[in-house]
C-alpha cells in the first residue's frame, strides 16, 4: 500500500534560544502524521529529517537533524529541534545566522521509521523564531561578558532617551544603585578605570570616584569637606596652623618655618602667612624670604611666589621677626607643604627661633 502522509503542524517556540550562558538552544515542533485517507498514524515509529534553510525552502541548510519519534494514539508527536537524541546532525542552532534573511523549516518524513524520506514541504519561520538570536534586542556574549551592540541611545523607563545620553534612566519611584564596598575593597580594586564610581559603606561613607589612572588611582570622596571637598563658593574651606622650630637659612631656598601639609582640589587657592624670629650673636645680612610651597611627590621642586623681602640684615645679638604672605593659585590637585622659605649667603643666621605658618584654603 502506498502511503501519502498529510502533516498538520503547529510550531511552538517555547524552548527558546537565548544567550550562550543560558539553555536550551532549541525550538519545539509539533505535528500530526496522517495517511492519504486522513487517518492518524497512531502509536507508530516514524523518522523525521528537519532542516533550517536560509532565504528560501531550497536554500542552504544552516542546521539539519534526523530524529526517530513515536506518535501517540492521535498520531501526534512533538520534538525539540536542537535537543539531544538527534542523529546525522549538520550545523548547530547556535551557529545559524538568525539575523540575516528569512529562515524556512523543511520537514521530511519516513512513516516506516527508515531513511526513505518524503518531502512534506517547508514553512517560513516568522517573528517568534527570531528570538533565537534576540534579533529584537542587541545583547551578545563576549567571553564571560555580556555586551550590547546598540549604536543609539538606551532608554529605561522612557520611550525617548535623551540624545546626549548613552543610557537614560527615567523613574519617579526608583533610583540607581551602584556597587557598594568597604574601604579596603575599594582601595584594592584591580586597575580601576578613570572615573570609576563606587559607594563606600564605612566611614568616611559616601560616593568615591577615581580621578587618577588605572595604574595610579586617586580616589575622591564626592561632596566631602576639607582636602577632598569639591570647589565651593568663595569663602574659607579649610584652615591650618603650625608653630615650632625649623632649620636656619642656608644658601639654598628651603623652609624656615614649620610647614603646613594639606591636600587641595583643582581650582582651589591657598593663602599663606608665616612669620619667623631670626637673629644671631654676630651681625648677619643678605637674607631673602618668600612664601613657598612644595608637592609631597618625591623630587618635586619648591614653588616660590614673587613676593618677599631680600637683603635683610640684623646687628649682632639681635632677634627680628620676619613675615611673608601670599596666595598660591592654579596649583594642580594634590598634597603640598606651605610655609616661609629662606635663603642666605651669610653664615651668621644661626639662631633657631620660634615661628608659625597659617594657611586658608578657598
Amino acid at each position: 500500500m502506498k502511503w501519502l502522509l498529510i502533516l498538520t503542524f503547529l510550531l511552538c517556540f517555547l524552548g527558546k534560544i537565548s544567550l550562550k550562558a543560558q539553555a536550551p538552544e532549541q525550538m519545539n515542533y509539533q505535528a500530526v502524521a496522517r495517511n492519504a485517507a486522513g487517518i492518524a498514524l497512531s502509536n507508530q515509529n516514524i523518522t523525521l529529517r528537519l532542516s533550517v534553510r536560509h532565504d528560501s525552502p531550497s536554500g542552504n541548510a544552516e542546521y539539519s537533524e534526523t530524529r526517530s519519534v513515536t506518535t501517540n494514539n492521535l498520531g501526534l508527536f512533538t520534538v525539540a529541534i536542537g535537543s539531544n537524541g538527534a542523529t546525522d546532525v549538520s550545523g548547530s542552532m547556535n551557529a545559524a545566522n538568525w539575523e540575516n534573511g528569512p529562515k524556512f523549516l523543511k520537514v521530511e518524513i519516513d512513516p516506516s521509521g527508515g531513511n526513505a524520506f518524503t518531502d512534506m514541504g517547508s514553512s517560513q519561520l516568522l517573528s517568534v523564531p527570531y528570538s533565537l538570536s534576540s534579533a529584537d534586542n542587541q545583547w551578545k556574549t563576549n567571553g564571560n561578558s555580556i555586551i550590547n551592540k546598540n549604536s543609539g541611545n538606551v532608554g529605561i523607563g522612557t520611550n525617548a532617551p535623551d540624545a546626549s545620553a548613552l543610557l537614560d534612566l527615567s523613574s519617579e519611584s526608583k533610583g540607581l544603585l551602584v556597587p557598594r564596598m568597604n574601604a579596603q575593597q575599594r582601595t584594592t580594586l584591580s586597575q580601576p578605570a578613570t572615573g570609576l564610581l563606587v559607594y563606600q559603606t564605612e566611614a568616611p561613607e559616601g560616593f568615591y570616584y577615581n580621578k587618577g589612572s588605572a595604574g595610579s588611582p586617586n580616589w575622591i570622596l564626592l561632596g566631602g569637606t576639607g582636602p577632598q571637598g569639591p570647589q565651593g563658593s568663595p569663602g574659607v574651606i579649610q584652615s591650618a596652623y603650625e608653630a615650632g622650630t625649623a632649620p636656619y637659612p642656608s644658601s639654598t631656598m628651603a623652609f624656615i618655618t614649620k610647614p603646613v601639609r594639606l591636600t587641595i582640589q583643582e581650582g582651589q587657592s591657598v593663602f599663606v602667612i608665616a612669620s619667623r624670629a631670626l637673629g644671631g650673636y654676630f651681625a648677619a645680612n643678605e637674607l631673602g624670604i618668600k612664601p613657598i610651597a612644595q608637592s609631597t611627590i618625591p623630587g618635586s621642586p619648591i614653588i616660590e611666589l614673587g613676593l618677599g623681602m631680600f637683603g635683610l640684615q640684623v646687628p649682632a645679638n639681635t632677634r627680628i621677626i620676619h613675615s611673608v604672605n601670599g596666595v598660591f593659585k592654579n596649583l594642580p590637585a594634590g598634597t603640598y607643604d606651605f610655609g616661609m622659605g629662606g635663603v642666605t649667603s651669610s653664615p651668621n643666621w644661626i639662631n633657631c627661633e620660634w615661628g608659625y605658618t597659617s594657611v586658608l584654603v578657598y
